[in-house]
């Protein structure tokens, strides 16, 4: 179990170092384009959840937080008992460490660091701004989905 926590821990440390680090080099709003223009560094703020979802109730948001870190982080210690699901597991860790991440920055500053975009066509798409929380949270979901669907075959 605790090689799972680690990689929560490791995932939500290294986020939170990024973050410091752009918040530290870039102007908000600024942008450096990077990977053949492909990428986009920035900084920016987003007070609420996932496309600025519930920003404007900011307490409810808090909760919602907290009740999934701890959701996830119960999930996570359920599975520990299990001899396999290792997909499910290091999915699990991922999305606790994507959620505290994000979570430890919602309830000491009221908002998330967000600083990775992408220059494509499509402007709603390219307004998007992730940060590498958000992807170990989607990419996590991805492995438990997928850890399930090959579990259920057995």
């Amino acid at each position: 179990m605790m090689k799972y926590l680690g990689l929560a821990a490791a995932l939500c440390g290294g986020d939170l170092l990024i973050k410091d680090c752009v918040k530290d080099a870039f102007d908000e709003k600024s942008q450096k384009k990077i990977l053949g223009e492909h990428v986009i560094l920035t900084k920016f703020y987003n007070e609420g959840a996932m496309l600025g979802a519930l920003a404007e109730h900011k307490e409810l948001l808090k909760g919602i937080t907290i009740f999934g870190v701890g959701s996830l982080a119960g999930a996570l210690m359920a599975m520990g008992s299990l001899k396999d699901h290792q997909l499910q597991k290091i999915g699990l860790s991922m999305m606790l460490g994507g959620a505290l991440s994000n979570g430890y920055e919602r309830m000491k500053w009221g908002k998330v660091t967000d600083y990775i975009s992408f220059n494509c066509k499509n402007q709603k798409l390219r307004n998007v701004v992730y940060n590498f929380g958000d992807f170990a949270i989607f990419g996590g979901t991805a492995l438990l989905v997928i850890g399930e669907c090959l579990n259920m075959r057995k």
